[in-house]
């Protein structure tokens, strides 16, 4: 049997710990090279092979790069030795056989377990009764390998080795060449997307390069950057990310980390493990289950691990992973107690030798067989001095239950705890209430006493296996052995206790980060939440809500609003708080905006109660935010009077401003709405002055409504107003205008905005062709990014051209399939619109009677919400079908209603200055009043509005207008 402690030089490996020390302090060595050093040191002086090293460390028919695997492992070993593989001192290369351990060794069997001796516990044991579970991840890395990537799911209760078996798999990866992105998931800390921030600021840290940096990024970078802000000070050549709408922001910005985690994986086959899923915010959960869904075409495995026990209180989680097993998309590796030989088996390879079958039946009788409880049971024992004879062999019995030994995990830890010295124990409070993980700058920074002392005590907790550091990080970062310990000491501190070290803690990130604070804007959130300060927390949990809206994390946002609103009552009252408040409700209406709608009644409630604050405040920006917001909703749910009071008010506010950005947003907005009453002149005015105010080297303040360009939404919207008003050629010319700048901007939610717009203006001037290429370019656009408004909008239209290209059947079903998607969006406005080219396609089919029914529809709608700019056009549709609706018997009678309408449409027409809508009805009106034989009247009116026009004569509207004078003599 190799002896249990074998020194050399300043070093010492030591068996039953699992460690090697240098001068008495361990040396951090991961499994693998661990492994292989007590391999080399076991036969010191002789050849190991390479092969013999192979089948040792990694096993039989494991598949792997093996003069990688083995040179990194020697490698990892000769840095830890601080060994020089040119004039070595220990680790001698045999070129093309293996190595050879060259220094002295002594060894020794002393056993270090007689009472009132201390013993070095490693938190790494040896796995023990997994290797059905260890096969199925093997599989998967295989898949991965082989481009077939899969998802695993590790489960079962605290303590379980869900992180041990993931660590393990963790090293086989490493061996064969897998890149590795670890990423956790916290209780406490509620950052959004926070495994995958946490993956992405390690690769960020190893990469010393701004060139290889920007290359690892792609075209992904500028979007990457809302996830880690500080890739803005790094690269400052970023682009701004596209402005789009919220649920098309989340879309194209979970595409474009699955792009990045695809190209990273394509260059070298990937493992990224997701730990502690259970505490996953929904952010986390949505963009897992959307990576799922491309895995099977990446070269990327995925390991979540959660907890079983907290699923019942998890839903989000629950839901998750019931949606991947049931598509088949993922794997459950489920993780149950270990049986009492295996409990056997992991007491051997905690002690050096072999228990007895009545001590491993007793502790498997204690923990249930979780091998977290095993090991801390294992050394509390150990510890007490009751698991050795005087001859330092086990007891033959243990008669745990006489012991009064701790019934729980967190209290057997505590008891370990309660061993180690004040100083240490008051350091390990102040690392429990910054986390898991945490950072030596940031312990210190709040801690009394100098580095060394610090330094100390966390070698101190080392030695008791509880912390540990973390190797792969450039800076100095430590991490609890398990979570379980973190909250044990947790458990211990009084509620003043912790609130006073959260104060300290945020104290401290705000004193060493004070140049990029936005990076840890959450973090100070969590802590002064938890502390005395109330002011300090609201402000930091207004800046994480906002920060967690632009990553479309609206539910994240909407938890620290809720949050920021209790707090705030503490706050005296005054302008300050006030200002905080609507702030915070301006936030809050964004988010509700974004996961229930753009009329949401929710999100009116927020914008109103911000806008009554604004009377005890003098801000006029925030103000003019505010009304805005509020002028969205109004917006979306047709109210448009409301819209156009807020309009006018807007304006009067920007204009006492004077800021080209809030003119343009005022102008735009009441030209708006102004548009959608049918106020086509005074439409016409203020976007055009608008666009007068619109610089495109300015990116607009995200307050505004439009997620589309400023300058392309003014041109499309001064394109329609100029069809309106008698100027096709003029409309056609802007349109175009506006699809080069979009082009020219070459964002995607302003391109397919410019699309849609163009083909709207190409179908009111009835050329089919064009209209129906330029929705065809919107809705690949719009498919691929997911724009579900302008989608069901482009849908519409092309079934409008197919209608009248002959294609009436199918014409039907694509508007019919269009207007579906256009419900999906919620919105309130544009249904007059949209109804008529179903109208038009029954018309031309010869349905008429349902061509009625969505007109009637469209009617519904002008009376109901007061959105008349096509409503000239509903009542001229409406005297079209009952011309073909009445039977041959009730022609009068048709033609009646029929001219009624058209009368109708013409008033109507007339009274919004419309002069192509008033075209196209005198033109029905005219061509009926020939077939009754008032062809005097049916010319001269058609002649006066014929005459209005100085443009467009190669449209249809006035090319059969011009037919039809004529005809009629004129």
């Amino acid at each position: 049997m190799p002896a249990n402690i074998c020194r050399f030089a300043e070093y010492e490996l030591d068996r039953s710990a699992y460690q090697l020390r240098r001068k008495g302090r361990p040396v951090q060595l991961e499994r693998i090279p661990l492994d292989l050093l007590f391999i080399l040191a076991d036969s010191h002086g002789q050849l190991v092979t390479r092969e013999e090293i192979l089948e040792r460390v990694w096993g039989k028919g494991v598949f792997l790069d093996t003069d990688n695997a083995i040179n990194t492992a020697v490698r990892k070993i000769r840095h830890a030795l601080d060994d020089d593989s040119d004039s070595p001192r220990f680790v001698v290369t045999v070129p093309t056989k293996g190595y050879r351990f060259v220094a002295e060794v002594h060894e020794t069997n002393h056993q270090p377990f007689h009472r009132g001796q201390k013993t070095v516990h490693s938190t790494k044991t040896s796995i023990v009764g997994r290797e059905r579970e260890l096969a199925e991840l093997h599989r998967g890395l295989d898949d991965a390998a082989s481009g077939r990537g899969r998802l695993l799911l590790i489960s079962g209760e605290p303590g379980i080795g869900k992180t041990r078996l993931a660590d393990e798999i963790a090293g086989v990866a490493e061996a064969k060449r897998v890149a590795l992105l670890v990423g956790h998931c916290s209780e406490e800390e509620a950052v959004p997307f926070l495994p995958f921030v946490e993956i992405l600021e390690r690769l960020v840290e190893s990469i010393r390069e701004p060139a290889e940096l920007r290359r690892k990024l792609g075209e992904e970078g500028s979007e990457l950057a809302r996830l880690l802000p500080k890739l803005r000070r790094i690269l400052p050549e970023l682009p701004p990310p596209l402005n789009l709408a919220p649920a098309q922001s989340r879309r194209h910005f979970f595409n474009s980390f699955c792009d990045f985690a695809a190209r990273i994986a394509s260059e070298q086959p990937t493992l990224m493990i997701l730990e502690d899923l259970h505490w996953a915010d929904d952010s986390t959960l949505s963009l897992l289950g959307h990576l799922t869904q491309r895995l099977s075409d990446m070269p990327l495995m995925v390991i979540g691990t959660y907890r079983d026990a907290d699923m019942n209180v998890t839903r989000g989680l629950a839901k998750t992973l019931e949606d991947s097993l049931r598509g088949r998309l993922a794997t459950r590796v489920k993780l149950k107690g270990l049986p009492p030989d295996e409990v056997a088996a992991m007491l051997e390879g905690l002690s050096g030798k072999s228990p007895p079958a009545s001590v491993a039946s007793e502790i498997h009788a204690e923990t249930d067989g979780n091998p977290f409880f095993v090991e801390e049971l294992f050394h509390h024992l150990e510890e007490e001095n009751r698991l050795y004879d005087s001859s330092g062999q086990f007891h033959s019995e243990l008669k745990i239950g006489e012991l009064e030994a701790p019934p729980s995990v967190r209290l057997v830890v505590a008891r370990r705890l309660a061993r180690l010295s004040s100083l240490t124990q008051k350091m390990l409070a102040t690392a429990a209430v910054i986390g898991r993980f945490f950072s030596f700058e940031i312990l210190q920074a709040s801690s009394e006493g100098d580095a060394d002392s610090i330094l100390e005590r966390v070698e101190e907790a080392e030695k008791a296996g509880l912390v540990f550091p973390v190797a792969e990080n450039p800076k100095v970062r430590f991490a609890f052995s398990h979570e379980l310990i973190r909250q044990a000491v947790i458990a211990g501190l009084s509620a003043a206790r912790r609130q006073r070290l959260h104060l300290e803690v945020a104290d401290a990130i705000e004193r060493t980060f004070s140049d990029s604070l936005q990076d840890y804007w959450g973090e100070l959130a969590f802590h002064y939440n938890r502390s005395g300060n109330a002011r300090k927390a609201v402000v930091y949990l207004g800046y994480a809500a906002a920060q967690a809206a632009q990553l479309a994390a609206h539910t994240q946002a909407a938890a620290y609003i809720d949050t920021a609103l209790e707090r705030l009552r503490d706050w005296p009252a005054g302008v300050d708080r006030a200002k905080q408040e609507i702030a915070l409700h301006l936030t809050s209406g964004r988010s509700l905006q974004a996961t229930i709608g753009q009329g949401a009644p929710e999100a009116e409630r927020a914008y109103t109660r911000a806008y009554d604050l604004c009377r005890e405040v003098e801000d006029a920006p925030q103000l003019f935010r505010v009304m805005s917001g509020l002028w969205g909703v109004y917006q979306v749910q047709a109210r448009f009077q409301a819209a156009s009071e807020l309009g006018v008010k807007l304006l009067a506010l920007a204009k006492r401003m004077q800021h080209p950005l809030f003119l343009l947003g005022a102008h735009e907005a009441l030209g708006t709405t102004l548009l959608w009453l049918g106020e086509f002149t005074s439409a016409r005015e203020h976007l055009e002055q608008g666009s007068a105010f619109y610089d495109p080297q300015k990116r607009r303040p995200e307050s505004f409504r439009a997620m589309q360009d400023p300058g392309v939404d003014c041109l499309s919207f001064t394109a329609l107003t100029l069809w309106h008003l008698g100027y096709p050629d003029q409309a056609l010319k802007k349109i175009g205008e506006a699809v080069a700048l979009a082009r020219k901007l070459a964002h995607p939610y302003t391109l397919a905005y410019a699309a849609v717009h163009a083909g709207v203006i190409q179908q009111l001037c009835r050329q089919v062709q064009a209209a129906r290429d330029s929705v065809e370019r919107a809705i690949e656009i719009c498919s691929k990014h997911g724009f579900p408004f302008f989608l069901g909008i482009g849908t519409i239209i092309r079934g409008w051209a197919l209608a009248h290209q002959g294609q009436e059947a199918e014409g039907t079903a694509q508007i019919l399939h269009g207007l579906d998607i256009y419900r999906t969006t919620g919105s309130g406005i544009n249904w007059p619109q949209l109804l008529l080219p179903l109208a038009e396609a029954y018309e031309l089919s010869g349905n008429a009677v349902e061509g009625l029914r969505a007109v009637e529809a469209a009617l519904a709608a002008v009376e109901k919400t007061g959105e008349r700019r096509d409503e000239a056009e509903v009542y001229r549709l409406k005297g079209v079908l009952a011309l073909r609706s009445k039977a041959s018997q009730y022609r009068i009678q048709s033609q009646s209603e029929a001219e009624e309408q058209f009368r109708k449409a013409i008033e109507v027409a007339r009274r919004q200055s419309s002069k192509s809508w008033e075209l196209r009805a005198t033109t029905s009106l005219a061509r009926l009043l020939a077939k009754q034989h008032e062809r005097d009247e049916a010319r001269v009116m058609l002649a006066e509005i014929y005459d209005c026009f100085s443009e467009g004569f190669d449209t249809l509207d006035l090319k059969e207008a011009k037919t039809l004078l004529d005809e009629l003599g004129g």
